[in-house]
């Protein structure tokens, strides 16, 4: 990257590190927490970093920052949702966001905010091969991901704005010794 970031690169640097941040905290909580499992865990850890995840995804489908915002968003709206009824039916813990579970949160995430702030949508074969899905599963997860959101997939300008600028900071953060 240059010496001085975009605001671009700020916010694909900073959405991409947060929730790989997120996952590798989750990960060393995985045997002290029982975490239930749901529509989007899968059977074996993922070994790719969601960084370079979505970056694959930003790359192959020519991704705006703000769809990537919508994105961690929508990602943090369905964790808190899943928590929330998890807890309805006596569940305890907290619900992790894991190796077992992000790279299919993340992917449904990207499909929904791209389907919702874009004008341009792409065929659900190529966004679940670039995601290393089968289709019929991305639909699977798709439908699950709306009802856990209760369709209510708007989000208000301060919301946007408010995430936009503590992705903006949190990046600058991280990068303060790199970028000059």
């Amino acid at each position: 990257m240059s010496s001085c970031p975009t605001t671009s690169q700020l916010i694909y640097f900073g959405v991409t590190e947060y929730l790989t941040n997120k996952m590798k905290v989750h990960d060393t909580k995985i045997n002290y927490v029982s975490n239930p499992k749901t529509a989007f865990t899968g059977t074996i850890s993922v070994e790719i970093t969601p960084s370079r995840y979505i970056k694959g995804l930003i790359k192959n489908f020519e991704t705006s920052p703000g769809v990537i915002v919508v994105m961690l968003i929508y990602i943090e709206r369905l964790l808190e949702k899943m928590e929330f009824q998890y807890r309805q039916v006596g569940g305890l813990g907290p619900i992790l966001f894991t190796s077992f579970n992000a790279h299919r949160i993340i992917l449904t995430s990207f499909l929904v905010a791209q389907k919702y702030s874009e004008d341009k949508n792409y065929k659900l074969a190529s966004i679940a091969r670039i995601g290393g899905i089968e289709k019929d599963e991305l639909i699977f997860l798709e439908n699950e991901f709306v009802d856990f959101m209760d369709f209510n997939l708007h989000i208000h300008e301060e919301e946007f704005n408010k995430y936009v600028e503590s992705v903006i900071l949190f990046s600058r953060h991280l990068c303060s010794n790199s970028w000059t």
